[in-house]
């Protein structure tokens, strides 16, 4: 059996001061509670999730976002307003909202449809462009979340500007995942 590789695929976002004060605020906000923290120097919009990929499939699929690459010019997105996600009704996930996003949206259906040809899934859900900031495995204060993020529910935090998409591989450890470059494509056109 193959050992398999957890990827992803994304674009980089460097934090600006604003996003890591509303960071380090929020993680006042929410001292004590079970919420793990992305690390800033990991800060990354995915783009694609693949998940289990073949070591052998990592060439083809560069390839793949080779041709996406030159597909694309650079272009930027503002980073504004903080959200979450629910599941069952329990905010799971705390994040950044992204606008004038359309640049994303065009290339995520464009490496779903090219990946869809080498075996992976396409996505069902629609493209929700955001900047995941915290995991919250549960919450014993759920007003205080509700709070901190009415806060900055209209924040704005950075001009983001994106020059190209990169290959990740995801190494799940004890202490948080370790993000590993498989291949990095500059947007040409």
């Amino acid at each position: 059996m193959a050992d398999f590789l957890r990827t992803f695929v994304a674009v980089k976002v460097e934090p600006s001061p604003a996003l890591l004060h509303t960071m380090k605020d929020l993680q006042l906000a929410l001292t004590g509670e079970p919420v793990k923290w992305v690390d800033p120097a990991n800060l990354h919009l995915t783009l694609k999730f693949l998940g289990d990929t073949l070591p052998s499939q990592v060439d083809e699929i560069g390839e793949e976002l080779n041709q996406v690459s030159k597909q694309f010019s650079s272009f930027s997105f503002q980073v504004e307003g903080l959200g979450f996600f629910k599941n069952k009704g329990i905010p799971r996930v705390l994040f950044v909202n992204i606008k004038d996003g359309e640049e994303l949206q065009l290339i995520a259906a464009e490496i779903d449809n090219r990946l869809a040809n080498l075996g992976f899934e396409p996505e069902t859900r629609q493209f929700n462009p955001h900047l995941t900031l915290a995991r919250i495995k549960f919450l014993k204060n759920k007003k205080g979340l509700y709070e901190a993020v009415e806060k900055y529910r209209d924040t704005f935090m950075q001009t983001a500007k994106i020059n190209e998409i990169i290959f990740y591989r995801s190494v799940l450890k004890p202490e948080g995942a370790v993000y590993r470059e498989l291949g990095k494509f500059r947007l040409y056109t």
